[in-house]
């Protein structure tokens, strides 16, 4: 049986908490993006919430609403004074955030003028933190260039919603970008010309909704592999080295190979790496059966702690602080936001 996390605090949140992030140097401070559809109007919006997280609990310092939910959040690498949220009318929203408890708008991005169009997700490339990736529920992605403010769509699209994306970041991988739908495919994109390398129609038994690359930060000796999370409750690892070759490199055409697979309990929403040098654990967002912590060696994988406790619905945002000492998860019709330890057990 797996061990049960032990919580440390708990809120709630006025709006449906969608996406999380706990600042890189500050971990007392927890930024969560909320979305709410009127079902009268069937208007979406959403707001920006600031909670400071000490002594055992967690208040709320400051609530920004704005006009259209939030779907992500997600910080500059290099600069964390930058975070950039993802919004349900196809906008882009800069922030800058300070020491102090405040947060600034900077810039708004039209990525799509139909505003009907939901940027699903975002993610700044690690090579260049000025491009970010964008997915889109008509099933595009593409690439924004936030100097240029020049916006380059990947040629093929999914059939279905995009939800989710994956820089390659090793080797001969980084002029690679992932993308999954809800068409149950994973597509690999050239960046270099925006076209694709190859498409995974099979593999996944539902919509493929989390994306995981190696990174130098973590496991980085793991450069040939890909990990995807689905709606079928699965994560799974793929070899992307082309045969008789130990370097990874993608070929047009050539397909993934599946090398593990392991049901969850849950639909793999997100898969969060540990923040700490030597240390190749996920954190996992469960949707509708709490989260995950799992340990990997490789290609292998296995669930080391559960936490669930009251996310009795669909558990989406979650994030390590950057000491590794705590995670937050929040789900989103439950409307609460839990700490809990990575290392500590329920007694």
């Amino acid at each position: 049986m797996v061990a049960t996390s032990s919580r440390l605090a708990k809120t709630n949140t006025d709006l449906p908490p969608c996406c999380l992030r706990i600042h890189p140097n500050d971990t007392s401070r927890i930024y969560i993006g909320t979305y709410k559809l009127e079902e009268d109007t069937r208007i979406k919006h959403g707001s920006i919430h600031l909670y400071k997280y000490e002594s055992s609990s967690i208040s709320l310092l400051l609530s920004i609403p704005t006009k259209a939910a939030i779907l992500d959040l997600k910080f500059n690498p290099q600069d964390a004074s930058q975070l950039i949220s993802a919004h349900s009318n196809g906008q882009l929203i800069i922030w800058k955030v300070g020491s102090s408890d405040e947060i600034t708008k900077v810039k708004e991005i039209v990525i799509d003028d139909d505003e009907s169009n939901c940027i699903t997700s975002v993610f700044y490339n690690p090579n260049d933190p000025n491009q970010v990736l964008v997915t889109l529920t008509n099933g595009y992605s593409a690439i924004h260039d936030l100097v240029s403010q020049t916006t380059t769509f990947l040629d093929t699209q999914h059939s279905l919603e995009c939800w989710t994306g994956s820089f390659g970041e090793l080797g001969q991988l980084n002029h690679v970008v992932y993308t999954g739908g809800d068409d149950s495919q994973v597509i690999a994109h050239d960046l270099r010309t925006s076209q694709p390398i190859w498409t995974l129609p099979r593999g996944h038994d539902a919509g493929v909704v989390s994306i995981l690359s190696p990174s130098s930060k973590w496991s980085a000796s793991n450069g040939n592999l890909l990990w995807t999370g689905s709606y079928d409750d699965n994560l799974r690892v793929w070899d992307l080295r082309c045969i008789d070759k130990s370097d990874p490199s993608l070929i047009e055409g050539y397909i993934p190979r599946k090398l593990h697979e392991e049901n969850l309990g849950g639909g793999v929403w997100r898969l969060i790496p540990s923040p700490i040098e030597n240390d190749d654990r996920l954190l996992s967002c469960c949707m509708y059966d709490g989260a995950r912590i799992i340990s990997t060696s490789g290609a292998d994988f296995s669930v080391d702690k559960y936490f669930k406790r009251d996310h009795e619905s669909m558990c989406y945002g979650g994030d390590w602080s950057s000491d590794g000492k705590f995670v937050a998860t929040c789900s989103f019709y439950d409307r609460v936001v839990q700490i809990w330890s990575p290392h500590e057990v329920e007694k």
